[in-house]
């Protein structure tokens, strides 16, 4: 197995916020870390072939909106209309044959 393989690479369920990752770095073990990973992305300058794995760069918008939609689901999706909280609650509902995923709604 590579560094960039893990026996149990699926972690989360798809209906729920991620609370656990793979943090995962060349020549290093892959490590089971605790909460969301954080959005980001590995630049390498074009032409740099000794520079293997890139930099990291975080994408601060999106990790500023995941916490602040966060809040607002925990919140109980203060601010909106009734008929957006009604659909937002049938949506997630128990006993619901087809879930909608955590991406597509934040399931409180």
């Amino acid at each position: 197995m590579s560094n960039f393989e893990v026996s149990s690479p699926i972690l989360c369920s798809p209906f729920e916020e991620p609370k656990e990752h793979w943090w995962i770095l060349e020549g290093q073990a892959a490590e089971r870390r605790v909460g969301r990973r954080p959005a980001m992305y590995f630049y390498r300058e074009p032409g740099r072939e000794d520079e293997r794995s890139g930099l990291a760069i975080e994408i601060k918008l999106v990790n500023r909106i995941r916490e602040r939609l966060k809040a607002w689901r925990e919140a109980g999706y203060a601010g909106v209309t009734r008929t957006t909280l009604e659909l937002l609650q049938h949506w997630q509902r128990e006993g619901r044959e087809k879930r909608l995923f955590f991406c597509a709604i934040g399931s409180s």
